[in-house]
């Protein structure tokens, strides 16, 4: 596109002078006649006056008959200077139709580029979010802890970890279906999403089991507090199609760096946790 572009604008150009010589001839043309009158106008003069001497009035009409020489020419020479002319101006017409062809296939290509970084964005986001709840999914969950260990070290920050998971899920998809199952799965993500800060992570780890990354954490009953707040919110009653009930979870807590200072060891500590968690009567646990 660029290669074709720099073609056009050499011929422009290359147009440009041709145009121009076509101008300075009709430029010469314009003095011929301008001279030819002249001289046509002192032929006349002696023609018209008396008693003018034979020698005198053969010289003239030479002379007469040369100017008309010269104006036959220059009409000539005009004649061809209108036609080049025409044939440049339609070169350039052409040329400047090019010219907008190619600010077109410009435009198209940024249009297409735009377009195209667009669906690559949008792909990118759909690769790090879940589906059905529109949570941040597990890699993109991995990526803030990684990022988020990082500047705890740092800075000497606290990290938790909650790890969530749904009691007895797997009889709400047997008995009232899947579809039903899902709306679950929304409402319990709507309700973690509003139990933590907007800085704070919250994912949809896979199934029914969910995580939530607390970032600068102060004290540990902090996170207790807030993790026994998310088990009551995600137990009031709810309501689907006519069908109501209430949905139980545990919640099982790692805190860096107490218990643990790398990804894999926080979340098998928090995963122990979880299961300590089912057994008692707050289903939530410390690890």
């Amino acid at each position: 596109m660029r290669s074709k572009s720099k073609d056009l604008n050499n011929n422009d150009s290359a147009k440009k002078i041709s145009l121009g010589g076509v101008i300075k001839k009709n430029e010469n043309i314009k003095d011929t006649i301008e001279k030819a009158a002249s001289e046509l106008t002192l032929v006349n003069e002696v023609l018209n006056q008396d008693n003018v001497p034979a020698q005198v009035m053969k010289q003239a009409l030479i002379q007469n008959e040369d100017v008309e020489q010269k104006v036959a020419k220059a009409a000539d020479d005009l004649n061809v200077v209108n036609v080049k002319l025409a044939e440049e101006m339609a070169e350039r017409i052409i040329i400047e139709s090019e010219l907008a062809d190619t600010k077109t296939d410009l435009a198209e290509a940024r249009d297409d580029l735009s377009e195209a970084l667009l669906k690559t964005e949008e792909a990118q986001q759909m690769a790090l979010q879940d589906t059905l709840t529109g949570l941040q999914n597990r890699v993109s969950f991995e990526q803030g802890l990684d990022h988020g260990l990082t500047q705890a070290k740092r800075h000497g920050w606290k990290l938790a970890i909650l790890f969530i998971d749904l009691d007895k899920f797997k009889s709400i998809n047997d008995f009232y279906g899947h579809d039903l199952g899902d709306q679950v799965l929304q409402m319990v993500a709507n309700r973690l999403k509003s139990s933590v800060r907007s800085e704070d992570l919250v994912s949809r780890w896979g199934g029914d089991e969910f995580a939530c990354l607390l970032f600068k954490v102060k004290q540990e009953a902090d996170v207790i507090r807030l993790a026994e707040k998310i088990i009551n919110q995600i137990a009031e009653p709810c309501e689907f199609n006519g069908t109501s009930f209430s949905i139980r979870a545990s919640i099982g807590i790692a805190i860096y760096p107490k218990d643990g200072e790398s990804e894999d060891i926080l979340f098998k500590n928090a995963d122990t946790a979880m299961y300590k968690a089912k057994e008692t009567k707050k289903r939530v646990a410390l690890y």
